[in-house]
């Protein structure tokens, strides 16, 4: 597995086994949990955990049935997924830090 790819996406807040499986899973198009671990080798413990934390983030979906099958998203859908997300913890904390910037003010004028 490609270490590159994966220190970048930790670098874009992935943990190393979120990106592990989040690349294995592009190379295998589709796959169940045990298929990602012997793939990955993500342990095997923490594969659910780790797949279910990535649906809800949006990364992966899931589909149904016994066994479960999943697929990452595709890697522009994810670029844009990381940009809004970014983009909009960037506008909170601007808004926040200006707020604070003001209160601060008031106090030392008064």
């Amino acid at each position: 597995m490609d270490t590159e790819i994966i220190g970048r996406l930790k670098n874009l807040g992935f943990t190393k086994n979120e990106a592990k499986i989040y690349v294995g899973l592009l190379s295998l198009n589709e796959a169940t949990a045990r298929e990602i671990h012997e793939f990955t080798n993500v342990p095997r413990p923490k594969i659910y955990s780790v797949l279910d934390r990535m649906v809800k983030k949006g990364y992966v979906e899931a589909k149904g049935g016994t066994p479960a099958y999943f697929r990452s998203i595709g890697p522009e859908q994810l670029a844009e997924r990381l940009r809004d997300k970014f983009l909009l913890s960037l506008n909170e904390t601007l808004k926040e830090l200006n707020s604070v910037g003001t209160g601060l003010k008031r106090i030392l004028i008064t």
